[in-house]
Protein backbone atom coordinates (compact mmCIF):
# COMPACT_ATOMS: atom_id res chain seq x y z
CA UNK A 1 0.00 0.00 0.00
CA UNK A 2 1.43 3.46 -1.22
CA UNK A 3 3.07 5.51 1.98
CA UNK A 4 0.98 8.52 3.69
CA UNK A 5 2.76 10.49 1.76
CA UNK A 6 2.86 9.91 -1.33
CA UNK A 7 3.52 12.85 -3.51
CA UNK A 8 6.49 15.11 -4.17
CA UNK A 9 5.30 17.55 -1.12
CA UNK A 10 8.57 19.18 0.87
CA UNK A 11 10.14 16.49 3.15
CA UNK A 12 12.54 15.99 5.60
CA UNK A 13 15.38 13.86 3.68
CA UNK A 14 14.92 17.16 0.61
CA UNK A 15 14.98 19.77 3.24
CA UNK A 16 18.68 17.90 4.38
CA UNK A 17 19.96 18.04 0.62
CA UNK A 18 20.31 21.87 0.64
CA UNK A 19 24.28 22.48 1.27
CA UNK A 20 24.04 24.21 4.97
CA UNK A 21 22.56 21.57 6.43
CA UNK A 22 24.17 18.41 4.95
CA UNK A 23 26.14 17.32 7.54
CA UNK A 24 23.04 16.80 9.51
CA UNK A 25 21.81 13.19 11.03
CA UNK A 26 18.46 12.00 11.19
CA UNK A 27 17.69 9.74 14.07
CA UNK A 28 14.40 8.40 12.74
CA UNK A 29 15.33 5.74 9.31
CA UNK A 30 13.39 6.11 6.14
CA UNK A 31 9.96 7.04 7.83
CA UNK A 32 12.13 10.49 9.35
CA UNK A 33 13.07 11.10 5.95
CA UNK A 34 9.95 10.69 4.32
CA UNK A 35 8.33 12.90 6.78
CA UNK A 36 6.52 15.62 5.37
CA UNK A 37 6.95 19.29 6.44
CA UNK A 38 4.96 22.65 5.99
CA UNK A 39 6.44 25.21 7.82
CA UNK A 40 9.32 25.97 10.29
CA UNK A 41 9.36 27.40 13.82
CA UNK A 42 11.74 28.34 16.50
CA UNK A 43 11.54 26.52 20.13
CA UNK A 44 10.72 29.67 21.76
CA UNK A 45 7.43 30.12 20.00
CA UNK A 46 7.03 26.05 19.70
CA UNK A 47 7.87 25.61 23.30
CA UNK A 48 5.58 28.57 24.90
CA UNK A 49 2.19 28.11 23.06
CA UNK A 50 -0.24 25.77 22.64
CA UNK A 51 -1.17 25.55 19.04
CA UNK A 52 -0.84 22.44 17.48
CA UNK A 53 2.61 22.05 15.55
CA UNK A 54 0.83 19.37 12.58
CA UNK A 55 3.44 19.58 9.88
CA UNK A 56 6.04 22.23 11.48
CA UNK A 57 9.54 21.50 11.82
CA UNK A 58 10.99 23.01 14.85
CA UNK A 59 14.38 24.72 15.59
CA UNK A 60 15.75 24.04 19.03
CA UNK A 61 19.71 25.53 19.26
CA UNK A 62 21.37 23.17 22.06
CA UNK A 63 22.54 26.00 24.36
CA UNK A 64 19.10 27.39 24.24
CA UNK A 65 17.72 23.85 25.34
CA UNK A 66 19.96 24.01 28.21
CA UNK A 67 19.42 27.26 29.53
CA UNK A 68 15.91 26.03 29.90
CA UNK A 69 17.36 23.02 31.61
CA UNK A 70 15.41 20.81 28.59
CA UNK A 71 16.58 17.71 27.50
CA UNK A 72 16.92 16.75 23.69
CA UNK A 73 14.60 13.84 24.77
CA UNK A 74 11.85 15.65 26.72
CA UNK A 75 11.89 18.27 23.90
CA UNK A 76 10.94 15.71 21.88
CA UNK A 77 8.67 14.45 23.85
CA UNK A 78 6.37 17.63 24.49
CA UNK A 79 6.58 18.38 20.76
CA UNK A 80 5.37 15.08 19.51
CA UNK A 81 2.41 15.23 21.79
CA UNK A 82 1.34 18.47 19.93
CA UNK A 83 1.65 16.96 16.68
CA UNK A 84 4.97 18.11 15.78
CA UNK A 85 6.56 16.55 12.07
CA UNK A 86 10.24 16.73 13.39
CA UNK A 87 12.85 18.25 16.08
CA UNK A 88 16.16 20.21 14.44
CA UNK A 89 18.39 20.29 17.52
CA UNK A 90 22.00 22.61 16.00
CA UNK A 91 25.11 22.71 17.69
CA UNK A 92 24.20 19.64 19.44
CA UNK A 93 27.14 16.56 19.23
CA UNK A 94 24.81 13.32 18.88
CA UNK A 95 25.04 10.74 21.79
CA UNK A 96 23.35 7.72 22.71
CA UNK A 97 20.43 9.82 24.26
CA UNK A 98 19.36 10.95 20.86
CA UNK A 99 17.89 7.33 20.32
CA UNK A 100 15.21 7.80 23.14
CA UNK A 101 14.94 11.15 21.44
CA UNK A 102 14.02 9.78 18.39
CA UNK A 103 11.02 7.27 19.18
CA UNK A 104 8.90 10.36 19.65
CA UNK A 105 9.38 11.62 16.33
CA UNK A 106 11.86 12.07 13.76
CA UNK A 107 14.97 13.93 14.83
CA UNK A 108 17.55 15.80 13.07
CA UNK A 109 21.41 16.90 15.21
CA UNK A 110 24.33 18.64 13.85
CA UNK A 111 27.19 20.08 15.39
CA UNK A 112 27.38 23.58 13.05
CA UNK A 113 24.93 26.30 14.37
CA UNK A 114 22.03 27.22 11.85
CA UNK A 115 20.27 30.79 12.35
CA UNK A 116 16.69 29.78 12.22
CA UNK A 117 16.40 32.71 9.52
CA UNK A 118 18.22 30.84 7.31
CA UNK A 119 16.43 27.47 7.85
CA UNK A 120 13.01 29.57 7.56
CA UNK A 121 14.22 30.68 4.03
CA UNK A 122 15.28 27.74 3.27
CA UNK A 123 11.83 25.91 4.15
CA UNK A 124 9.58 28.81 2.55
CA UNK A 125 11.52 29.26 -0.55
CA UNK A 126 11.35 24.49 -1.38
CA UNK A 127 7.37 25.22 -0.17
CA UNK A 128 7.19 28.17 -3.19
CA UNK A 129 9.68 26.58 -5.28
CA UNK A 130 7.09 23.24 -5.02
CA UNK A 131 3.48 25.01 -5.28
CA UNK A 132 4.96 27.20 -8.32
CA UNK A 133 5.72 23.99 -10.43
CA UNK A 134 2.23 22.04 -9.17
CA UNK A 135 0.87 25.23 -10.79
CA UNK A 136 2.74 25.40 -13.95
CA UNK A 137 1.83 21.99 -14.56
CA UNK A 138 -1.96 22.46 -13.77
CA UNK A 139 -2.11 24.80 -16.16
CA UNK A 140 -0.48 22.82 -18.94
CA UNK A 141 -2.51 20.17 -18.28
CA UNK A 142 -5.64 22.68 -18.05
CA UNK A 143 -4.89 24.30 -21.17
CA UNK A 144 -4.10 21.18 -23.54
CA UNK A 145 -7.75 19.57 -22.03
CA UNK A 146 -9.43 22.98 -22.33
CA UNK A 147 -8.20 22.88 -25.79
CA UNK A 148 -9.94 20.02 -27.23
CA UNK A 149 -13.09 20.95 -24.90
CA UNK A 150 -12.92 24.08 -27.43
CA UNK A 151 -12.73 22.52 -30.25
CA UNK A 152 -15.67 19.74 -29.61
CA UNK A 153 -13.58 16.60 -28.43
CA UNK A 154 -15.95 14.47 -26.97
CA UNK A 155 -15.26 12.33 -23.70
CA UNK A 156 -13.28 9.67 -25.35
CA UNK A 157 -10.94 12.28 -26.57
CA UNK A 158 -10.71 13.84 -23.63
CA UNK A 159 -9.57 10.51 -21.74
CA UNK A 160 -7.28 9.33 -24.28
CA UNK A 161 -5.15 12.79 -24.07
CA UNK A 162 -4.80 11.99 -20.16
CA UNK A 163 -3.73 8.66 -21.09
CA UNK A 164 -0.97 10.36 -22.93
CA UNK A 165 -0.17 12.83 -20.75
CA UNK A 166 -0.03 10.00 -17.25
CA UNK A 167 1.06 7.53 -19.38
CA UNK A 168 -1.42 5.48 -17.79
CA UNK A 169 -4.54 3.84 -17.42
CA UNK A 170 -7.61 6.51 -17.34
CA UNK A 171 -11.24 5.79 -17.14
CA UNK A 172 -14.61 8.02 -16.50
CA UNK A 173 -17.72 6.50 -14.28
CA UNK A 174 -20.79 8.10 -14.21
CA UNK A 175 -22.73 9.07 -10.99
CA UNK A 176 -24.51 5.47 -11.04
CA UNK A 177 -20.93 3.51 -12.00
CA UNK A 178 -21.31 2.85 -14.99
CA UNK A 179 -17.98 3.20 -16.88
CA UNK A 180 -18.22 6.16 -19.44
CA UNK A 181 -14.68 5.74 -20.89
CA UNK A 182 -11.41 4.43 -20.74
CA UNK A 183 -8.43 4.84 -22.70
CA UNK A 184 -5.15 3.42 -22.45
CA UNK A 185 -1.75 2.49 -24.09
CA UNK A 186 -1.12 -0.58 -26.15
CA UNK A 187 -1.19 -3.25 -25.40
CA UNK A 188 -3.84 -2.85 -23.45
CA UNK A 189 -3.25 -3.59 -19.40
CA UNK A 190 -6.58 -3.44 -18.35
CA UNK A 191 -9.79 -4.89 -19.58
CA UNK A 192 -12.88 -2.47 -19.38
CA UNK A 193 -15.46 -5.44 -18.18
CA UNK A 194 -13.19 -6.22 -15.16
CA UNK A 195 -12.77 -2.67 -14.14
CA UNK A 196 -16.44 -1.94 -14.41
CA UNK A 197 -16.88 -4.69 -12.40
CA UNK A 198 -14.02 -4.18 -9.84
CA UNK A 199 -15.62 -0.26 -9.35
CA UNK A 200 -18.78 -1.80 -8.63
CA UNK A 201 -17.76 -4.64 -6.55
CA UNK A 202 -15.03 -2.04 -4.53
CA UNK A 203 -17.40 0.81 -3.96
CA UNK A 204 -16.33 0.78 -0.21
CA UNK A 205 -13.19 0.34 -0.75
CA UNK A 206 -13.06 3.17 -3.45
CA UNK A 207 -15.41 5.36 -1.45
CA UNK A 208 -17.77 5.86 -4.39
CA UNK A 209 -20.92 3.94 -2.82
CA UNK A 210 -22.11 7.24 -1.86
CA UNK A 211 -21.98 10.90 -2.60
CA UNK A 212 -18.36 12.38 -2.43
CA UNK A 213 -17.65 14.69 0.83
CA UNK A 214 -14.13 15.90 -0.40
CA UNK A 215 -13.80 17.27 -3.78
CA UNK A 216 -10.19 16.71 -3.70
CA UNK A 217 -7.83 13.75 -5.44
CA UNK A 218 -7.09 10.99 -3.22
CA UNK A 219 -5.04 7.52 -3.46
CA UNK A 220 -6.66 4.87 -3.09
CA UNK A 221 -6.34 0.67 -3.65
CA UNK A 222 -8.20 -1.60 -6.50
CA UNK A 223 -7.82 -5.18 -6.96
CA UNK A 224 -8.45 -6.13 -10.70
CA UNK A 225 -7.70 -10.04 -10.94
CA UNK A 226 -5.02 -11.33 -9.03
CA UNK A 227 -3.37 -8.06 -8.31
CA UNK A 228 -3.55 -4.79 -6.43
CA UNK A 229 -3.14 -1.44 -8.26
CA UNK A 230 -2.60 2.19 -6.55
CA UNK A 231 -5.26 4.53 -8.09
CA UNK A 232 -5.67 8.21 -7.90
CA UNK A 233 -9.33 9.06 -8.12
CA UNK A 234 -11.34 12.31 -7.79
CA UNK A 235 -15.12 13.07 -7.89
CA UNK A 236 -16.82 15.24 -11.00
CA UNK A 237 -18.74 18.09 -9.46
CA UNK A 238 -19.94 20.82 -11.65
CA UNK A 239 -22.34 23.39 -9.79
CA UNK A 240 -22.98 21.05 -6.80
CA UNK A 241 -24.24 18.29 -8.79
CA UNK A 242 -22.03 15.51 -8.72
CA UNK A 243 -21.78 13.66 -12.96
CA UNK A 244 -19.27 10.64 -11.63
CA UNK A 245 -15.58 10.01 -10.95
CA UNK A 246 -12.28 9.84 -12.86
CA UNK A 247 -9.88 7.12 -12.59
CA UNK A 248 -6.24 6.73 -13.00
CA UNK A 249 -4.73 3.55 -12.12
CA UNK A 250 -0.76 3.54 -11.17
CA UNK A 251 1.74 0.87 -11.96
CA UNK A 252 1.89 -0.61 -8.51
CA UNK A 253 0.45 -0.60 -5.41
CA UNK A 254 3.62 2.02 -4.74
CA UNK A 255 3.55 4.37 -7.15
CA UNK A 256 6.70 6.84 -7.31
CA UNK A 257 5.91 9.89 -5.04
CA UNK A 258 6.76 12.28 -8.17
CA UNK A 259 4.78 10.54 -10.75
CA UNK A 260 1.92 10.46 -8.10
CA UNK A 261 1.76 13.93 -7.32
CA UNK A 262 1.56 14.95 -10.99
CA UNK A 263 -1.33 12.58 -11.86
CA UNK A 264 -3.23 14.16 -8.45
CA UNK A 265 -2.70 17.17 -10.51
CA UNK A 266 -3.97 15.95 -13.71
CA UNK A 267 -7.50 14.37 -12.54
CA UNK A 268 -8.01 17.26 -10.09
CA UNK A 269 -7.24 20.30 -13.47
CA UNK A 270 -9.95 17.27 -15.42
CA UNK A 271 -12.55 16.79 -13.43
CA UNK A 272 -14.18 20.43 -14.11
CA UNK A 273 -13.67 20.09 -17.68
CA UNK A 274 -14.99 16.28 -18.12
CA UNK A 275 -17.60 17.53 -15.99
CA UNK A 276 -18.52 20.04 -18.43
CA UNK A 277 -18.62 17.50 -21.29
CA UNK A 278 -21.00 15.33 -19.23
CA UNK A 279 -22.97 18.27 -19.00
CA UNK A 280 -22.83 18.88 -22.74
CA UNK A 281 -23.86 15.14 -22.93
CA UNK A 282 -26.83 15.45 -20.56
CA UNK A 283 -27.73 18.01 -21.95
CA UNK A 284 -28.28 16.04 -25.27
CA UNK A 285 -29.34 12.97 -24.11
CA UNK A 286 -32.34 14.81 -22.74
CA UNK A 287 -33.04 16.68 -25.97
CA UNK A 288 -33.38 13.29 -27.38
CA UNK A 289 -35.29 11.85 -24.56
CA UNK A 290 -37.85 14.60 -24.42
CA UNK A 291 -38.17 14.00 -28.29
CA UNK A 292 -38.79 10.83 -27.80
CA UNK A 293 -41.37 11.05 -25.22
CA UNK A 294 -42.85 13.73 -27.50
CA UNK A 295 -43.36 11.16 -29.83
CA UNK A 296 -44.60 8.61 -27.30
CA UNK A 297 -47.29 11.11 -26.20
CA UNK A 298 -48.32 11.74 -29.91
CA UNK A 299 -49.16 8.01 -30.25
CA UNK A 300 -51.19 8.00 -26.85
CA UNK A 301 -53.18 11.13 -27.66
CA UNK A 302 -53.86 10.37 -30.78
CA UNK A 303 -51.85 13.29 -32.38
CA UNK A 304 -51.55 11.74 -35.78
CA UNK A 305 -54.14 11.61 -38.03
CA UNK A 306 -53.04 9.42 -40.91
CA UNK A 307 -50.11 6.57 -40.61
CA UNK A 308 -48.27 9.09 -43.05
CA UNK A 309 -47.75 11.62 -40.73
CA UNK A 310 -46.39 8.93 -38.77
CA UNK A 311 -44.02 7.53 -41.13
CA UNK A 312 -41.04 9.83 -41.17
CA UNK A 313 -41.01 10.38 -36.62
CA UNK A 314 -41.50 6.08 -36.25
CA UNK A 315 -38.84 5.90 -39.11
CA UNK A 316 -36.64 7.97 -36.77
CA UNK A 317 -37.12 5.47 -33.83
CA UNK A 318 -37.42 2.09 -35.83
CA UNK A 319 -40.96 2.24 -34.42
CA UNK A 320 -43.02 -0.99 -36.35
CA UNK A 321 -46.58 1.10 -37.19
CA UNK A 322 -48.48 -1.88 -38.61
CA UNK A 323 -47.22 -4.75 -35.48
CA UNK A 324 -49.84 -5.15 -32.38
CA UNK A 325 -49.40 -2.83 -29.83
CA UNK A 326 -50.48 -2.84 -26.16
CA UNK A 327 -50.20 0.13 -23.35
CA UNK A 328 -49.16 -0.54 -20.08
CA UNK A 329 -49.65 1.87 -16.98
CA UNK A 330 -47.61 1.76 -13.64
CA UNK A 331 -48.00 4.06 -10.68
CA UNK A 332 -46.31 4.01 -7.30
CA UNK A 333 -43.22 5.03 -8.63
CA UNK A 334 -41.80 7.57 -7.05
CA UNK A 335 -43.34 10.03 -3.77
CA UNK A 336 -44.28 13.58 -4.68
CA UNK A 337 -41.80 15.90 -4.11
CA UNK A 338 -38.72 14.05 -4.45
CA UNK A 339 -36.00 16.74 -5.10
CA UNK A 340 -34.65 14.14 -7.57
CA UNK A 341 -37.70 12.70 -9.52
CA UNK A 342 -37.01 14.21 -12.87
CA UNK A 343 -33.63 12.20 -13.52
CA UNK A 344 -34.56 9.42 -11.48
CA UNK A 345 -37.96 9.04 -12.77
CA UNK A 346 -36.54 9.62 -16.72
CA UNK A 347 -34.08 6.56 -15.56
CA UNK A 348 -37.11 4.48 -14.31
CA UNK A 349 -38.91 4.69 -17.96
CA UNK A 350 -35.35 3.72 -20.18
CA UNK A 351 -34.67 0.47 -17.92
CA UNK A 352 -38.51 -0.06 -18.44
CA UNK A 353 -37.96 -0.15 -22.00
CA UNK A 354 -35.74 -2.97 -21.87
CA UNK A 355 -37.00 -5.71 -19.99
CA UNK A 356 -37.57 -8.89 -21.81
CA UNK A 357 -34.78 -7.96 -24.22
CA UNK A 358 -35.01 -11.43 -25.34
CA UNK A 359 -37.90 -11.33 -26.97
CA UNK A 360 -37.43 -8.36 -29.47
CA UNK A 361 -40.09 -6.55 -28.89
CA UNK A 362 -39.77 -2.77 -29.53
CA UNK A 363 -40.97 -0.85 -26.52
CA UNK A 364 -41.13 2.90 -25.94
CA UNK A 365 -41.86 4.43 -22.30
CA UNK A 366 -42.55 7.57 -21.09
CA UNK A 367 -43.79 9.83 -17.43
CA UNK A 368 -46.98 11.25 -17.74
CA UNK A 369 -47.17 12.62 -14.97
CA UNK A 370 -46.32 10.95 -11.99
CA UNK A 371 -47.42 7.28 -13.73
CA UNK A 372 -45.53 5.50 -16.09
CA UNK A 373 -46.70 4.94 -20.02
CA UNK A 374 -45.54 1.81 -21.78
CA UNK A 375 -46.10 1.50 -24.77
CA UNK A 376 -45.37 -2.59 -25.83
CA UNK A 377 -45.30 -4.33 -29.47
CA UNK A 378 -47.29 -7.28 -28.52
CA UNK A 379 -46.85 -9.47 -31.91
CA UNK A 380 -45.29 -8.79 -35.40
CA UNK A 381 -47.37 -8.14 -38.41
CA UNK A 382 -47.40 -11.04 -40.27
CA UNK A 383 -46.80 -13.33 -38.22
CA UNK A 384 -48.92 -16.19 -36.79
CA UNK A 385 -50.71 -14.34 -34.13
CA UNK A 386 -53.99 -13.80 -32.78
CA UNK A 387 -55.80 -11.44 -30.07
CA UNK A 388 -54.99 -14.34 -27.38
CA UNK A 389 -51.44 -14.54 -28.36
CA UNK A 390 -50.98 -11.00 -28.24
CA UNK A 391 -52.68 -10.36 -24.39
CA UNK A 392 -50.77 -13.10 -23.16
CA UNK A 393 -47.64 -11.69 -24.15
CA UNK A 394 -48.72 -8.06 -22.60
CA UNK A 395 -49.63 -9.82 -19.47
CA UNK A 396 -46.39 -11.56 -19.13
CA UNK A 397 -44.60 -7.82 -19.44
CA UNK A 398 -46.86 -6.53 -17.17
CA UNK A 399 -45.89 -8.82 -15.01
CA UNK A 400 -42.18 -8.49 -15.22
CA UNK A 401 -42.82 -4.55 -15.11
CA UNK A 402 -44.40 -4.89 -11.63
CA UNK A 403 -41.42 -7.24 -10.45
CA UNK A 404 -38.57 -4.44 -11.62
CA UNK A 405 -40.35 -1.96 -9.62
CA UNK A 406 -41.51 -3.41 -6.86
CA UNK A 407 -37.65 -4.14 -6.27
CA UNK A 408 -36.34 -0.91 -6.49
CA UNK A 409 -35.60 0.60 -3.18
CA UNK A 410 -36.66 4.37 -3.78
CA UNK A 411 -40.30 3.29 -3.89
CA UNK A 412 -41.89 4.59 -1.11
CA UNK A 413 -45.14 3.60 0.87
CA UNK A 414 -47.64 3.30 -2.02
CA UNK A 415 -47.81 -0.36 -3.79
CA UNK A 416 -46.78 -0.47 -7.53
CA UNK A 417 -49.62 -1.20 -9.49
CA UNK A 418 -49.69 -2.22 -13.54
CA UNK A 419 -52.61 -2.28 -15.65
CA UNK A 420 -53.28 -2.58 -19.64
CA UNK A 421 -55.33 -2.37 -22.20
CA UNK A 422 -56.26 -5.29 -25.07
CA UNK A 423 -53.77 -4.88 -28.06
CA UNK A 424 -54.75 -3.32 -31.05
CA UNK A 425 -53.62 -3.24 -34.52
CA UNK A 426 -51.55 -0.25 -35.85
CA UNK A 427 -50.11 2.71 -34.26
CA UNK A 428 -53.19 5.08 -35.08
CA UNK A 429 -55.11 2.98 -32.95
CA UNK A 430 -52.66 3.15 -30.00
CA UNK A 431 -54.86 5.64 -27.77
CA UNK A 432 -57.81 3.07 -27.43
CA UNK A 433 -55.18 0.34 -25.52
CA UNK A 434 -54.25 3.86 -23.72
CA UNK A 435 -57.80 4.57 -22.78
CA UNK A 436 -58.62 1.14 -21.44
CA UNK A 437 -55.21 0.78 -19.18
CA UNK A 438 -56.40 4.17 -17.86
CA UNK A 439 -59.87 2.67 -17.36
CA UNK A 440 -58.24 -0.43 -15.66
CA UNK A 441 -56.11 1.85 -13.75
CA UNK A 442 -58.60 3.79 -12.34
CA UNK A 443 -61.04 0.90 -11.18
CA UNK A 444 -58.16 -1.30 -10.07
CA UNK A 445 -57.85 0.08 -6.29
CA UNK A 446 -61.58 0.80 -6.05
CA UNK A 447 -62.67 -2.94 -7.20
CA UNK A 448 -59.91 -4.71 -5.20
CA UNK A 449 -58.38 -5.84 -8.17
CA UNK A 450 -54.58 -7.56 -8.27
CA UNK A 451 -51.59 -5.76 -8.60
CA UNK A 452 -51.13 -6.44 -12.33
CA UNK A 453 -54.50 -6.39 -14.16
CA UNK A 454 -56.08 -5.98 -18.09
CA UNK A 455 -58.98 -4.43 -19.03
CA UNK A 456 -60.43 -7.64 -20.14
CA UNK A 457 -60.22 -8.90 -16.55
CA UNK A 458 -63.30 -6.09 -15.63
CA UNK A 459 -65.51 -8.23 -17.60
CA UNK A 460 -68.66 -7.07 -16.95
CA UNK A 461 -67.49 -3.40 -16.20
CA UNK A 462 -65.98 -3.35 -19.12
CA UNK A 463 -69.51 -4.05 -21.22
CA UNK A 464 -71.26 -1.52 -19.18
CA UNK A 465 -68.54 1.53 -19.75
CA UNK A 466 -70.68 2.47 -22.90
CA UNK A 467 -74.38 2.14 -20.71
CA UNK A 468 -72.30 4.46 -17.76
CA UNK A 469 -71.34 7.04 -20.55
CA UNK A 470 -75.24 7.04 -21.86
CA UNK A 471 -77.92 9.52 -20.79
CA UNK A 472 -80.30 6.73 -19.27
CA UNK A 473 -77.64 5.25 -17.69
CA UNK A 474 -76.50 8.38 -15.64
CA UNK A 475 -79.72 8.63 -15.03
CA UNK A 476 -80.95 5.39 -13.99
CA UNK A 477 -77.78 5.91 -11.44
CA UNK A 478 -78.81 9.19 -9.92
CA UNK A 479 -82.35 8.12 -9.25
CA UNK A 480 -81.01 4.95 -7.29
CA UNK A 481 -77.93 7.06 -5.40
CA UNK A 482 -79.41 10.25 -4.58
CA UNK A 483 -81.91 9.30 -1.91
CA UNK A 484 -78.83 7.24 -0.12
CA UNK A 485 -76.61 10.33 -0.77
CA UNK A 486 -78.55 12.80 1.02
CA UNK A 487 -76.75 14.34 3.77
CA UNK A 488 -80.23 14.90 6.16
CA UNK A 489 -80.36 11.25 6.06
CA UNK A 490 -76.95 9.99 7.27
CA UNK A 491 -74.58 7.58 5.35
CA UNK A 492 -76.76 5.00 4.40
CA UNK A 493 -75.26 4.89 1.13
CA UNK A 494 -72.49 2.58 2.95
CA UNK A 495 -74.10 0.65 4.51
CA UNK A 496 -76.63 -0.74 1.76
CA UNK A 497 -73.49 -1.11 -0.62
CA UNK A 498 -71.71 -3.80 2.27
CA UNK A 499 -75.13 -5.38 2.43
CA UNK A 500 -75.21 -5.78 -1.32
CA UNK A 501 -71.52 -6.63 -0.95
CA UNK A 502 -72.45 -10.03 1.05
CA UNK A 503 -74.95 -11.63 -0.75
CA UNK A 504 -77.67 -9.78 1.75
CA UNK A 505 -75.68 -11.15 5.00
CA UNK A 506 -76.81 -8.52 7.74
CA UNK A 507 -74.45 -10.50 9.78
CA UNK A 508 -71.69 -9.99 7.04
CA UNK A 509 -72.57 -6.38 6.46
CA UNK A 510 -72.68 -4.95 9.90
CA UNK A 511 -69.54 -6.62 11.00
CA UNK A 512 -67.67 -5.07 7.40
CA UNK A 513 -68.60 -1.84 8.90
CA UNK A 514 -68.22 -2.13 12.77
CA UNK A 515 -71.50 -1.86 13.59
CA UNK A 516 -74.20 -3.28 15.84
CA UNK A 517 -76.81 -5.48 13.52
CA UNK A 518 -79.74 -3.51 14.95
CA UNK A 519 -77.98 -0.79 13.50
CA UNK A 520 -77.49 -2.14 10.25
CA UNK A 521 -81.24 -3.13 10.42
CA UNK A 522 -82.48 0.29 11.11
CA UNK A 523 -80.25 1.80 7.77
CA UNK A 524 -81.22 -0.96 5.66
CA UNK A 525 -85.20 -0.41 6.38
CA UNK A 526 -84.62 3.56 6.05
CA UNK A 527 -82.77 3.15 2.79
CA UNK A 528 -85.87 0.95 1.70
CA UNK A 529 -88.55 3.26 2.47
CA UNK A 530 -86.62 5.98 0.73
CA UNK A 531 -85.97 3.88 -2.27
CA UNK A 532 -89.50 2.01 -2.65
CA UNK A 533 -87.93 -0.77 -2.69
CA UNK A 534 -87.40 -3.39 -0.61
CA UNK A 535 -83.64 -4.31 -0.33
CA UNK A 536 -84.21 -8.07 0.92
CA UNK A 537 -85.51 -8.75 -2.36
CA UNK A 538 -82.45 -10.33 -5.05
CA UNK A 539 -83.49 -7.93 -7.93
CA UNK A 540 -84.06 -4.53 -5.79
CA UNK A 541 -80.04 -5.55 -4.44
CA UNK A 542 -79.00 -6.01 -8.03
CA UNK A 543 -80.38 -2.44 -9.15
CA UNK A 544 -78.41 -0.62 -6.19
CA UNK A 545 -75.38 -2.61 -7.13
CA UNK A 546 -75.95 -1.51 -11.00
CA UNK A 547 -76.53 1.92 -10.32
CA UNK A 548 -73.42 2.36 -7.86
CA UNK A 549 -71.04 0.55 -10.42
CA UNK A 550 -72.56 2.61 -14.10
CA UNK A 551 -71.52 5.89 -11.24
CA UNK A 552 -68.14 4.74 -10.43
CA UNK A 553 -68.02 3.59 -14.36
CA UNK A 554 -69.15 7.29 -14.77
CA UNK A 555 -66.69 9.11 -12.77
CA UNK A 556 -63.97 7.43 -13.80
CA UNK A 557 -64.40 7.80 -17.58
CA UNK A 558 -64.59 11.34 -16.81
CA UNK A 559 -61.26 11.07 -14.81
CA UNK A 560 -59.65 9.14 -17.68
CA UNK A 561 -60.97 11.91 -19.96
CA UNK A 562 -59.93 14.45 -18.14
CA UNK A 563 -56.05 12.69 -18.45
CA UNK A 564 -56.02 12.09 -22.06
CA UNK A 565 -57.89 15.11 -23.39
CA UNK A 566 -56.95 17.48 -20.93
CA UNK A 567 -58.14 20.62 -22.86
Amino acid sequence: MPHAYSDDALTLARLLQEPVLRRARIHAGRAGAVTRLDWVAPWAVAAHHDDPLTGVLVHAPADELAREGATVAGAAEQLAARGAAALLVDGHQADSADADAACHLPLVTMTDAVPFAVLNRLVADLTLARETHVLRYGLTVHRALAELLYRGAELTALCSQMARMSQRPVAVFDSQGGLAALEQRQPRSVEPADLARAFAEQADTLGTGEAPRELHPRLAEIRLGDRDVACVITPIVLGGRHDGWILLLEDSDDPHPHDLAEHRVLVEQAAPIVGTEMLRLRSVQRAKEQARGDFVHGLLHGRFATAEDIGARAAHYEFPVRSWFGVLVASGISLPGDADSPARLHNVAVQAARLQPDQERHTQAAMVGDVLVVVREAARRGTMSTPEVAVGSIGDYASALHQYLSRRKDQGDRPVRVTYGRPVVGALAIPDSYREARMAHGLQQRLGLPSVCGYQELRVHAVLEDVAASRTGQSFASDILAPLRDPNVGDLESAVLAYVASGGNVNAASRDLHIHRNTMLYKLDRASRLLGMDLRQADNQFSVWLAHTLDLLSTTTAEVDRVISPG
